[in-house]
C-alpha cells in the first residue's frame, strides 16, 4: 500500500466537535437562560459560538493569543453578540463549566469507529496529531472509546509549535518512523491540517464537515481555497476509497 501511517486530527474529524459542543452549550444555555440569556435565541447562540471559536483558534495557531485567552475570549465575544447579561466572573465560570462538560461527551462523527477499525485491520499505524489541550483531549478519546486505535498522540503543547507549523508534522513522522511520502493526514481544518500537511510534504484528506458548519455560521458565505487538497471527502466512509 502507498501509505503506512495515518495522521488523524481529533476535534471535528473523529470526535464530533459540532455535536458535543452543541450539547454542552445547550445544557449551559438552558441553565442560565433566564438569568443571563433572556434576550438570546438558541440557534443564534450556537452559530455565533462556532464563528467566534473558529476565530480564536486561528489566533491561537498563529501565536497571537495565549491558551488562557482562547478559553475565555470565545465566550466573551459570543456574549457580546447575543446581548447576554454577563460579568467577567461569569465568563470565567461559563468557560470552566463548558470544559468540564464538553470533553466528556462521547459522540464521534458517523463512521469514525468503523474507519479506525478498518484502517487497523489493513495494517496502518494510526497517530493523533492535535492542537487541542493535553488536559482535555484524553477525556475526549476515552469518552468516545477510540484511544486504543492510536500508537501515539502528538500534542502541539509537547511539540512546542502548533499545526500548521512544519515542526509538529516532523515530530509526528519521526515518532511514527516513516517518511512524509508514507504518511497521510486526515483533518477538517483547512489551515491547520491541510495547509500544514502540505507544507510538510504530506498528502492530505480534507473532511469538509466543519467547514460546512462555518459556512452556515457566516451566513452562507463560501470559504475559498487557492488550491486543492490531495483528496476531499464529505464523509469518513469515503476514506476507504483512498486507503
Amino acid at each position: 500500500m502507498r501509505y503506512k501511517v495515518l495522521l488523524w486530527d481529533l476535534d471535528g474529524t473523529l470526535w464530533d466537535l459540532h455535536t458535543n459542543t452543541g450539547l454542552a452549550l445547550q445544557q449551559l444555555f438552558d441553565k442560565y437562560r433566564t438569568t443571563h440569556f433572556a434576550l438570546a435565541d438558541w440557534k443564534h447562540f450556537k452559530l455565533a459560538y462556532a464563528k467566534y471559536n473558529d476565530r480564536v483558534w486561528a489566533l491561537y495557531r498563529e501565536g497571537k493569543i495565549a491558551k488562557e485567552d482562547l478559553r475565555t475570549r470565545r465566550f466573551r465575544d459570543l456574549f457580546e453578540e447575543v446581548k447576554a447579561n454577563y460579568t467577567e466572573a461569569f465568563v470565567e465560570q461559563f468557560a470552566d463549566e463548558f470544559l468540564e462538560i464538553a470533553p466528556k461527551l462521547p459522540h464521534t462523527l458517523p463512521g469514525a469507529k468503523e474507519m479506525l477499525s478498518y484502517a487497523e485491520e489493513k495494517g496502518y499505524k494510526q497517530v493523533i496529531l492535535t492542537n487541542g489541550f493535553m488536559e482535555v483531549q484524553g477525556f475526549k478519546m476515552e469518552a468516545a472509546g477510540i484511544r486504543d486505535f492510536f500508537s501515539d498522540i502528538i500534542y502541539s503543547e509537547e511539540a512546542g509549535v502548533r499545526k500548521p507549523h512544519k515542526g509538529i508534522f516532523d515530530m509526528a513522522l519521526a515518532r511514527a518512523g516513516c517518511t512524509a511520502e508514507e504518511a497521510l493526514m486526515i483533518g477538517d481544518d483547512w489551515d491547520a491540517d491541510i495547509l500544514g500537511a502540505r507544507g510538510a510534504g504530506i498528502d492530505q484528506v480534507f473532511l469538509t464537515t466543519t467547514e460546512e458548519v462555518l459556512v452556515e455560521a457566516q451566513g452562507g458565505k463560501e470559504i475559498r481555497h487557492n488550491y486543492h487538497a490531495t483528496y476531499t471527502i464529505h464523509q469518513l466512509e469515503e476514506l476507504k476509497n483512498i486507503i
